[in-house]
């Protein structure tokens, strides 16, 4: 429970962390904020808001620019806290997590850019001298709940189109990076007005009392549980709400699939960020014509792939957390026992939470590891007759984030895809499009229905506001009273509709009849 931060009662931490490279010593704790303490940062927030939204887009963009530029000088700092909290060893994290501020910011600019204001066209004889336009207006206070997978990367989609939009900020990190995702913020509240961009640290209880802080939007992702509950409860308040909740992502591995590029793909695909990942490739439906080369071939790269703690001469970290290893544990148990046959890895590296790349043939549905979200680096094949089997399982399946189809004969995967009931669909690559800002990020059934990136997702942040302007003198035809000059219009605009020469010529005349009875009516 949320301490109140009055008496003398000790402040709660953030939950003990080993250290993912050895499991000792313990990281430092992180103190947890009290229940007044968050009611302050959301009221400084709602306080703080109006004056950063009355700027001029450009005026953000160069101030977010700003911050994002110090973030790639500072790097290295950053390279430190996700090997730390999570780690990932720091070649990877220059990749996925520090390189790409700079770049989000400068995408984000043009989408919010192109979407602050659209003039609507009308049709002149319909709505004479009407004219109408669509604004995009900032909610007020965003409460943002992190997952720890990508404490960095995985904010770009959400933090930085927020504040471009003119929102204030208030972001819940995953008790598990609460330093990595504290040195985002922090980069961007030194060059934004106080209580725009806002850090309260600590679990699933600070998560709760946000989203019931008076926040005017609520960006979640995280498990289905806590996504469910974050879901109805802002269904309950009004507001509304953007729930990631994971994902199962599959690729169909066909006859005619370029092996050698599909074994790299899919390689990187599975274990990139030991497949820490929403939208890592967790089972691989593969054509039983060429399963036995696939495996093979996927058995002999996997076996060279390096494991350890983080170190730069490694391709597959540790897993971040006791949690995680033991739910990848658990489904590695569940498929050999149900008669999956283990090709590769199966257990811990022996030092820290690794786990060696597990790769497991003849999967079946009735396994764990095919039908629930592993975030490991496990990769389950099952082998399939054909592609129409593949699709099918791939459907029926919990989650519907993405999918992927490798094969040489693309047109028939464009067939295929249409055919996916996936938010992302992929052909001979997987999941890169969650890093373009321009592309949406989305999925259907367990996964949830929240979208990241693109315009589509600016609904998140902003709602939209539509702005009316007659500058005709003469009154609207449908204007009161009603009587037979209005159902005589009416009748020749049907007929007008229809194509009848009669209606449409009556038109001019029956309208300047109506016009004059509407001000006759009213200057009695």
């Amino acid at each position: 429970m949320l301490h109140s931060g009055n008496g003398t009662a000790a402040r709660p931490q953030t939950p003990v962390r080993l250290s993912p490279v050895d499991e000792a010593p313990p990281l430092p704790a992180v103190p947890a904020v009290s229940l007044d303490e968050l009611r302050r940062a959301v009221t400084t927030a709602r306080l703080a808001q109006p004056e950063w939204a009355s700027r001029p887009l450009e005026e953000r963009a160069r101030l977010l620019e700003r911050a994002a530029k110090a973030m790639l000088r500072d790097r290295n700092l950053l390279l430190h806290l996700v090997k730390e909290e999570m780690g990932k060893h720091e070649v990877e994290s220059l990749f996925t997590e520090a390189l790409g501020p700079l770049d989000a910011v400068k995408a984000w600019h043009k989408i919010v850019a192109r979407s602050q204001s659209r003039r609507v066209p009308l049709n002149p004889l319909a709505f004479p001298r009407k004219r109408a336009r669509v604004e995009m207006v900032p909610r007020g206070v965003i409460g943002i709940i992190a997952p720890w997978n990508f404490p960095v990367s995985g904010l770009y989609r959400s933090v930085v189109p927020a504040l471009l939009s003119g929102n204030a900020v208030v972001l819940k990190p995953s008790e598990y990076t609460p330093k990595s995702s504290a040195w985002f913020m922090e980069h961007f509240a030194r060059e934004l007005p106080h209580g725009i961009a806002t850090v309260v640290q600590g679990d699933g209880a600070v998560g709760a009392a946000l989203v019931d802080s008076g926040i005017d939007a609520c960006i979640f992702t995280g498990s289905v549980k806590a996504g469910g509950r974050v879901r109805v409860r802002c269904a309950e308040l009004g507001i509304p709400s953007s729930i990631e909740m994971g994902g199962k992502d599959a690729a169909i591995v066909l006859g005619d699939c370029d092996l050698d590029r599909t074994v790299m793909g899919i390689t990187h695909w599975a274990l990139s960020n030991a497949g820490q990942a929403c939208g890592a490739i967790e089972v691989a439906y593969v054509e039983e014509r060429v399963a036995d080369e696939f495996i093979a071939r996927m058995r002999s790269a996997w076996e060279q792939l390096r494991t350890g703690p983080g170190d730069d001469d490694v391709e597959v970290a540790p897993l971040a957390n006791a949690r995680q290893l033991a739910v990848v544990e658990a489904h590695v148990e569940d498929a050999l026992k149900k008669g999956a046959k283990l090709v590769c890895g199966g257990k811990r590296t022996g030092r820290g939470f690794g786990h060696l790349p597990t790769l497991l043939d003849r999967c079946t549905a009735s396994m764990d590891v095919v039908r629930e979200e592993t975030f490991g680096p496990v990769l389950a094949v099952v082998r399939v007759w054909g592609a129409d089997e593949a699709v099918r399982a791939i459907n029926a399946a919990k989650y519907g984030l993405g999918a992927s189809i490798w094969t040489r004969d693309v047109a028939r995967a464009e067939r295929l895809v249409e055919r996916l009931d996936v938010g992302v669909a992929n052909i001979n690559t997987h999941a890169f499009t969650g890093a373009v800002p321009q592309l949406p990020w989305s999925g259907t059934r367990a996964t949830g229905f929240g979208v990241a990136n693109s315009e589509l997702s600016l609904v998140n942040f902003c709602h939209p506001k539509t702005v009316a302007i007659d500058e005709a003198d003469a009154p609207e035809p449908f204007y009161m009273p009603f009587d037979a000059t209005l159902r005589q219009l009416g009748e020749a605009l049907v007929k007008a509709q229809l194509g009848e020469l009669l209606g449409a010529v009556k038109l001019p005349l029956l309208l300047r009849r109506r016009q004059k009875r509407i001000r006759d009516f009213f200057r009695r």
